[in-house]
């Protein structure tokens, strides 16, 4: 589209650092003009609320680098009126570089343009400019603390600083103009590309609270507070009139009370908590959140007299919230407490069931992380910093196309990755944003992720896009190597050399994983380079470099006497260190033969000879590696110990870290352990982690029998499901509305059922399948 627009901010822009500014702009529409369905384009540096004629509209925009700066379109003739009309903006600007992950940066900007489109012409009625008013807020304090250093400002609300500002009628001639920043576009800008949202908003949902934790009366008092539980009835009477039975009230008139009340939500929860508050004469109500009992206090809101409706304007995660009252002259009543979860809107989800409730339960728990972890990218964690780590994104990859059936998500990841791709080929570990935190091994995830994303769509324009960014890549992996021929210094300054969140790996120099994963990113290149352009040379190029890597890996690598390889070549010197994470990632990228797999798992692995794999994310690995060698039974008993017993201590989400074999009464934790941050102070431990959720993919191909890996190229893989189960069941959805429907129940004869798939995709089953292939209904194949 063309952009009229300038980008704006405050007249006076001072300090931006967190920053809350108001615009408003009025402007005439005649009813010809309405009839034509307006619709308005808008972006802002970090965040934006939409009001038009004071109706909520919508907020975001989809995080981004600004150099590819995302914007939101809609259609507004809804909350339009022939006449004047009021379009009005809340925009918020981090504006704090101190921030572990280098996330929430750039210059303070808002831009939005009202326009009438059609086939042939395109008129704009109102854009961006001088004469939109603006404000610095008058309702959020600036000079709060930070949640952590991976995150944002904790907020303090004033609600009686509220002025109806929204609204049409409104008197802003004090608001000063705005100040003109830039053309949209402009290329010498920090905003010198504006994109269309490339997925859909966000869908929300209302949850309520589920049970009381504690009451706390604190010199004050609290009645009723189990009105505000989903469990209460439908009926109660509006909690905000006078008289009100059954409603909560806090009272917190005596000097220095606080009574307070810890609401159990059930299981940890993504979005904003929305109250709806009567303060006859005002007083402060004050928000805390945990994944776990270990709260932080985080909102703040100094309350006006009356009714008002409140919700924090940053996105909160919590398992517990609690409800603290201070200073209430007089008594105050809560008529309502929901969350207003947020998540990206996947459309269908697979229906997994079997007779083992342990199972059902772990694929329903990995299942609800990663919706949990799924926003407008793939994220880590929800609270703690909500980055677009390239890691996090592979495994979350492979959960969604196996259960939600969905490439619209992950494509855009793919594509945020590329478009922060450093100068020097390298792509960072963590997005959206341009930053140069590096980890070696997560540029090779990211291919790998690329190559995962093709097999499972058949989206070669995708591989064709990104080409480029793949070429680069794969020349920086080669400018890394010595005359080893092997990955050097990857513990150079400046460089994060992960593979797993654990102190048991030599990582000096020549990092032995880190060379695995160069050999399958050269693996995987290979195999899209020869889709793309079978005739260029780059596909035999990469096979030919592989198989001299290869051979410098286990010709300086590998033990023999031990059958296993060393963790890393410091110089010339053979590291003495040998752990599971180094040789599970020898299989996994196929460096390492089967037979010495098979003989690692034997005399090591399974005989718990080296230090055990404690998190949940190298446990895919693990698991990948156990199904590839055949090993189901194992790779089933590694799956019902591990994240059963972090449903055991009560997980409901799964954790960033877990070490199994600690104290039964402990549970991830800066105080408790089972985390490499260990009573380090100010690092936040993740509850809720994408990462640890691969059961949702691997059970469906351990236990049901259904490999969708190549769906792209229109295979469908059927093994033998398993018969530890006596009976189990399965829809799982396909592009394009189809699905495969798997049934069957172990019986004296063995094995029986059905498995309906459709015909317009080869099945390639497993020799003596058990069950009766059903063809549904032929329809067009789709990789929508």
């Amino acid at each position: 589209m063309k952009w009229d627009a300038n980008w704006i901010w405050l007249e006076q822009r001072g300090d931006c650092k967190n920053q809350y500014v108001d615009f408003r702009k009025v402007f005439h529409l005649e009813p010809s003009e309405l009839a034509q369905l307006p619709v308005l384009h808008l972006s802002a540096r970090q965040e934006y609320n939409l009001w038009i004629n004071g109706q909520w509209v919508g907020r975001g925009p989809s995080p981004c680098t600004p150099e590819y700066q995302y914007y939101d379109s809609y259609e507004v003739s809804r909350y339009l009126q022939a006449g004047d009309n009021v379009i009005s903006v809340l925009c918020y600007q981090f504006g704090e570089s101190n921030i572990i992950t280098n996330q929430m940066q750039g210059e303070a900007g808002f831009i939005a343009q009202l326009m009438i489109e059609d086939t042939t012409a395109a008129t704009v009625i109102s854009a961006t400019d001088h004469s939109w008013k603006s404000r610095l807020s008058p309702r959020f304090r600036t000079t709060n603390e930070r949640i952590s250093l991976w995150g944002g400002f904790k907020e303090i609300y004033l609600a009686h600083q509220e002025d109806g500002w929204q609204q049409t009628p409104y008197e802003d001639a004090a608001w000063a103009d705005s100040q003109e920043l830039a053309q949209a576009a402009d290329p010498n800008s920090p905003w010198p590309r504006l994109i269309k949202r490339e997925i859909p908003f966000l869908a929300t949902e209302a949850c309520q609270a589920s049970a009381i934790i504690r009451t706390e009366l604190n010199l004050g008092s609290v009645t009723e507070p189990e009105s505000l539980l989903a469990a209460a009835s439908e009926d109660t009477p509006d909690a905000t009139e006078p008289g009100s039975a059954a409603a909560f009230r806090a009272d917190a008139s005596r000097p220095g009370s606080m009574p307070a009340v810890v609401y159990d939500f059930g299981r940890i929860v993504v979005g904003r908590p929305v109250l709806e508050v009567n303060a006859p004469e005002g007083g402060v109500l004050r928000i805390a959140y945990g994944e776990s009992l270990e709260l932080q206090e985080v909102d703040t809101f100094v309350l006006k007299r009356g009714f008002q409706r409140l919700r924090p304007f940053g996105r909160r995660v919590f398992h517990y919230l609690k409800l603290t009252f201070m200073a209430t002259p007089a008594q105050v009543t809560v008529a309502s407490l929901i969350c207003e979860k947020v998540g990206y809107p996947f459309a269908r989800q697979t229906q997994f069931g079997s007779s083992d409730d342990l199972l059902n339960r772990i694929h329903e728990v990995s299942l609800y992380t990663t919706r949990m972890n799924s926003h407008d990218h793939t994220e880590d964690c929800p609270w703690r910093e909500k980055a677009l780590w390239v890691v996090d994104s592979m495994v979350m990859g492979k959960i969604i196309y196996a259960n939600f059936a969905d490439t619209v998500l992950l494509r855009k990841c793919l594509l945020q990755g590329a478009r922060i791709q450093l100068a020097d080929g390298s792509i960072p570990g963590t997005g959206p944003e341009h930053n140069g935190m590096l980890l070696p091994d997560f540029c090779a995830y990211w291919l790998i992720g690329l190559h995962d994303y093709w097999r499972y769509s058949g989206d070669s324009s995708l591989l064709a896009e990104l080409q480029p960014v793949a070429d680069r890549l794969i020349d920086w992996f080669r400018q890394q190597s010595d005359a080893t021929g092997l990955f050097a210094r990857a513990d150079r300054p400046g460089y994060w050399c992960f593979i797993d969140w654990t102190d048991d790996i030599d990582r000096r120099d020549k990092v032995a994983a880190i060379s695995f994963l160069r050999y399958k990113a050269l693996k995987v290149y290979s195999d899209m380079m020869r889709e793309l352009d079978p005739t260029n040379g780059k596909a035999e190029q990469a096979e030919a470099e592989a198989l001299s890597l290869a051979e410098a890996i286990r010709t300086q690598l590998w033990v023999e006497e031990k059958g296993l390889f060393a963790d890393c070549l410091d110089g010339e010197s053979l590291s003495g260190n040998y752990s599971l994470q180094t040789n599970f990632m020898a299989a996994w990228c196929g460096i390492m033969a089967e037979e010495n797999t098979n003989r690692f798992l034997d005399d090591y692995y399974f005989t718990k000879q080296l230090p055990p794999v404690r998190g949940p994310f190298f446990q895919h690995i693990v698991l990948e590696v156990l199904r590839n060698v055949g090993r189901r039974e194992q790779a089933l008993s590694l799956i019902r110990s591990y994240w059963g017993e972090m449903l055991s201590r009560g997980a409901t989400t799964w954790w960033e870290t877990f070490d199994a074999e600690m104290p039964a009464c402990t549970i991830p934790s800066t105080y408790q352990g089972h985390t490499p941050t260990y009573l380090q102070e100010g690092i936040p431990v993740s509850a809720c982690h994408g990462w640890g959720a691969s059961p949702a993919y691997l059970l469906n191909e351990l236990v049901i029998g259904v490999d969708l890996a190549d769906l792209g190229s229109g295979v469908i893989y059927l093994n033998s499901p398993y018969e530890g189960v006596d009976a189990a069941e399965a829809v799982m959805p396909l592009p394009g509305g189809q699905s495969i429907t798997i049934k069957w129940e172990t019986g004296p004869d063995g094995v029986t059922g059905t498995a309906e798939v459709p015909s317009n995709y080869r099945i390639d089953a497993a020799a003596n399948y058990p069950l009766r292939i059903i063809p549904q209904e032929e329809t067009e194949h789709s990789m929508a």
